[in-house]
């Protein structure tokens, strides 16, 4: 398979030529390597490869496994896989070894027939929204190479908007799904909290805002990762079991006239750029047009959860790096970290345990009544963002200009809506419903009940086919299928 056949399939598209026989596990992953070597120079998405490894994996690969040969990338945080480092972006971690495992998600995605090809960039300890690490360097979003593709999960997003693979690997405290989908085009889906694994050596990563899942083209891939990766693991605390029908079976459902919440201002007052605020009510039109109820909805005040949540994240930031000099061997140099690291660290320090418990206890609060906030509607509607992605270089978490009070204004300024429902645990997708005048993604933001990760998918397809990206983005590959054809 050429890779400019490559780049026009998506991951069950893939699977589906290799059970017919039609490609082998093995084309597919050169056809891979291909596009990544071509487009990496450019995108710095990719920043550790295991060629080898993969290509071993792909000639003993058989066609049965659901998504047999289908090329993969995992992000370089939280999951170890076996071969591959895992350092967070930082350079601090730079001699530690290649894990000699894998961790349960990792276990889950080589039984579904993944081939891993390597790690995708990351900013350090995925705490921003844009992915521009000191160490590896910025990833630059294939739409507009100034811009960032948003974060922290960017370099998957790039690497799967550009076309080196047709899926890869998030994670999301905050947002670093839903953002950097939203930024390059893709869906993205945050997950009910504690759905997919993120152990087994930690339960509650991030203080339980975490959860891990993927950045796809398509709904169905979305879907169909979530059946073959849903389900605890041994040291799952909350664990959220997936129901009887199959996520990728829910595509197909009918769904029944739903009550549509609709709001332009996040928790803490935010507004939409116009461009985003139009996709988002052409969405609600096309809700009602459809037959769905759409009435605005107004967030909690206790969701305005900036303070409480940044405690819990910054200071299981400064936990990791606690439980990582044992590993080193040695505390970090001074340079050796971010200035939004050290700030974590900082905050650590000065933090009680009854500070703790208190921002936990706020957190609480917010989940009981987002909750509640459900009692009215089967779904939320919101921006993603409410900015166009922005300038590489425009949000400062690294260097010594650092001021966290204005990192926070700026960083909650452009991704103000997704935080919200990592607290609550509650399911929330970012489809790619528009572009902005010159060209650049919109995601819209949908957000269900907990649990109710069958009906937010349901919920995707349909926009899936009543607003649909899959030209925009096959655009955008092709482009880049060009490019690298003229300098190869």
């Amino acid at each position: 398979m050429r890779p400019d056949e490559y780049i026009a399939f998506d991951a069950t598209a893939l699977a589906d030529l290799v059970r017919r026989g039609e490609v082998s596990p093995a084309h597919l992953t050169e056809a891979a390597i291909e596009r990544i070597d071509a487009l990496n120079p450019q995108l710095n998405a990719v920043v550790e490869t295991a060629y080898a490894s993969a290509r071993t994996a792909a000639l003993a690969a058989g066609r049965s496994a659901p998504l047999a040969g289908v090329p993969f990338l995992a992000k370089d945080m939280n999951i170890a896989v076996t071969g591959l480092h895992l350092t967070a972006s930082c350079r601090w971690l730079a001699q530690l070894p290649a894990a000699t495992a894998d961790d349960t998600l990792a276990t889950r995605w080589r039984a579904a027939g993944l081939t891993i090809l390597g790690r995708t960039n990351t900013p350090e300890f995925a705490g921003e929204f844009v992915t521009e690490p000191t160490w590896r360097g910025a990833t630059a979003n294939p739409w507009d190479l100034r811009r960032s593709p948003g974060g922290s999960s960017g370099g998957s997003a790039a690497a799967v908007a550009a076309g080196m693979v047709p899926m890869a690997h998030g994670t999301d405290s905050g947002g670093s799904i839903r953002v950097p989908a939203a930024a390059c085009g893709l869906v993205g889906l945050k997950p009910s909290r504690g759905l997919v694994p993120v152990g087994p050596h930690q339960d509650e990563l991030a203080g339980g805002l975490d959860c891990e899942h993927v950045l796809t083209r398509t709904v169905r891939d979305t879907a169909l990762m979530l059946d073959l990766t849903a389900g605890p693991d041994a040291a799952s605390r909350t664990p959220s079991r997936r129901p009887g029908g199959a996520y990728q079976a829910a595509l197909g459902f009918p769904v029944p006239p739903l009550r549509i919440g609709l709001t332009l201002e996040a928790p803490g007052g935010m507004r939409p750029q116009p461009q985003i605020a139009a996709v988002a009510l052409q969405a609600a039109a096309a809700l009602e047009a459809a037959g769905h109820r759409v009435s605005e909805f107004v967030f909690p005040a206790s969701a305005e959860i900036g303070t409480p949540a940044a405690l819990v994240w910054m200071t299981a930031t400064a936990e990791e790096i606690d439980h990582y000099r044992a590993r080193v061997g040695r505390p970090p140099a001074a340079h050796e970290l971010e200035a939004l690291t050290w700030a974590c660290i900082e905050l650590g320090r000065r933090s009680t345990a009854i500070d703790y418990a208190r921002a936990r206890r706020a957190l609480t609060l917010a989940t009981v009544e987002m909750a509640g906030l459900f009692e009215g509607f089967d779904l939320l509607l919101t921006p993603t963002t409410s900015a166009l992605p922005v300038l590489t270089g425009s949000i400062d978490g690294r260097t010594s200009a650092f001021d966290l009070a204005r990192w926070n204004a700026e960083s909650y300024g452009y991704a103000p809506y997704t935080e919200i429902f990592n607290v609550a645990g509650q399911p929330a997708i970012s489809l790619p419903l528009g572009e902005s005048s010159d060209g650049l993604p919109i995601g819209i933001q949908l957000a269900a009940p907990l649990g109710s990760d069958g009906l937010l998918l349901a919920v995707a397809a349909w926009f899936e086919q009543a607003m649909p990206w899959a030209e925009r983005q096959a655009g955008l590959r092709r482009r880049y299928a060009d490019r690298a054809k003229r300098m190869g």
